[in-house]
């Protein structure tokens, strides 16, 4: 995010300041009228604390994971937080973080990093399947954690359902018709004549939480895939050519250098669309020409042409480069809402938004898989921060302005009724406030983005505003 002064970016830098955990339930108080029907628990998940027992973070993406959750019910909003007790977080509780060794971080001592994967801090994504809530990240396997008083129950293998090996995408999906999530992993293994084989692993959990695997397909680079799309008859990837160089990734497993930094944009290597049948079958590959993208919104198909919506970016470099300046710098990242139109002929066209610098896109969930008017980002630019609203229909985009000293984080629509419009009902924003160094959880009407928020609920202490999250009808008890 960008800033206009340096006592603004002063105030911002104090969100990437450790986290305490709130495992004891509280009522928080409330600005504004809370809207009576809304109704559920949101679950966030975002890195927290970089700095325990002498782990020194050098990225963002080696916090450990504060899982967070605000139960709304009746006008009042509870809340409670606790991190996910992965064995690095164990570690470093037990004062052994300078031993870690995280997707950007070196250990401290040589021998300590060597053939050593990075520790999972477990701090991308909180999404609930099957009354299952899971803690997931790019550098590890899912972990469980209990929906009510957020303790990790431990990993989650979909009763061994998940081959040993293999990762489980931070961004599975979720159809909203038949209840299946849908995710993926990237397998990398040596082979016996010295070389690299990746596969594009897919899998389906269906509505009980039986996992199956969907497809693998062998892949020519290893690449840095962290999102997806699905639609009623496909999984929808983009492999932009983000890949790890070999060479530096050997170097940086005998301890050589970080594992993150032997990854890098390589436009050379040319783009691919791959489209996974849900039926199964031999998936369909497209080439078209290389951007950076990090984040997909949705997917749909429109007769014999497959859409998909994300947000793209001028260069790679924001996340290996200027990220790792967080404790000095805010992090600036500066994408737009770009829609890609894959026809049946096997051409690629490409349609840029215009709109301030954008990131985290979400949609109405009712709507993945098909086709959305709406989509919500989180953006910042010269002047102040806000909660971008745009209307793919128009061409048009409308705002919700927060002061320059705020920092909102990833919007998540909620309707008003199953069957509202679809865009009657609200956003949640979970936003740091740097002026109070504290943070907040907005309620924004989303048909009157404009408008100030409708309530605001004021956290007892601070928390960076996560990653991403999910929002669910269940409500917990409350605990005295």
């Amino acid at each position: 995010m960008t800033v206009t002064s340096n006592d603004q970016a002063a105030d911002l830098l104090g969100m990437y300041r450790a986290a305490k955990e709130h495992p004891d339930e509280v009522e928080l108080p409330i600005t504004g009228s809370m809207p009576q029907e809304l109704r559920g628990t949101l679950y966030r998940n975002g890195p927290a604390d970089w700095e325990s027992g002498g782990f020194n973070g050098a990225h963002p993406f080696d916090g450990d994971g504060l899982m967070v959750k605000f139960t709304i019910n009746d006008g009042a909003v509870r809340f409670r937080s606790r991190y996910v007790d992965t064995p690095k977080r164990r570690k470093e509780l037990r004062g052994q973080g300078a031993r870690i060794r995280g997707v950007y971080t070196n250990a401290r001592s040589f021998r300590d990093n060597i053939g050593r994967p990075p520790a999972d801090a477990a701090n991308t994504h909180a999404v609930v399947h099957a009354d299952r809530l899971l803690a997931l990240s790019d550098a590890g396997r899912p972990w469980q954690v209990d929906l009510d008083d957020l303790s990790t129950l431990g990993p989650c293998t979909f009763n061994g359902q998940l081959p040993p090996f293999s990762r489980f995408s931070p961004h599975p999906r979720i159809d909203p018709v038949t209840g299946e999530l849908f995710n993926f992993g990237l397998d990398v293994a040596p082979s016996l004549d010295n070389r690299t084989v990746t596969s594009l692993r897919c899998f389906r959990v269906d509505p009980t939480g039986r996992l199956s695997q969907l497809a693998s397909i062998p892949l020519d680079h290893i690449y840095i895939q962290h999102d997806f799309a699905i639609t009623p008859q496909f999984l929808v990837f983009a492999l932009a050519p983000i890949t790890v160089d070999p060479v530096a990734a050997a170097l940086a497993a005998l301890g050589k250098g970080a594992l993150g930094d032997s990854a890098d944009y390589r436009p050379q290597l040319g783009m691919k669309v791959v489209l996974v049948p849900r039926a199964g079958g031999k998936p369909r590959i497209i080439e078209c020409d290389p951007f950076v993208y990090i984040h997909v919104d949705n997917a749909y198909e429109d007769r014999d042409d497959v859409v998909l919506d994300l947000v793209r970016h001028e260069s790679f470099s924001f996340l290996t480069q200027a990220a790792k300046r967080f404790r000095t710098e805010p992090v600036t990242v500066a994408g737009w809402p770009a829609r890609l139109r894959i026809s049946a002929a096997g051409t690629v066209t490409i349609t840029d938004y215009p709109s301030p610098a954008t990131e985290f896109p979400t949609h109405d969930e009712r709507r993945t898989g098909s086709q959305h008017r709406y989509t919500y980002l989180a953006s910042a630019d010269q002047d102040s921060s806000a909660i971008v609203k745009l209307d793919r229909q128009t061409d048009t985009h409308r705002l919700h302005h927060f002061s320059p000293d705020m920092a909102p984080g990833e919007p998540i629509f909620v309707p008003r009724a199953h069957n509202a419009a679809e865009d009657d009902g609200w956003l949640l924003v979970v936003a740091y406030n740097g002026a109070e160094h504290r943070t907040e959880l907005h309620i924004l009407d989303a048909a009157a983005i404009e408008k100030p928020a409708q309530a605001i609920a004021v956290l007892p202490g601070h928390h960076f505003p996560g990653f991403h999250g999910s929002f669910t009808e269940r409500i917990t008890p409350a605990t005295r």
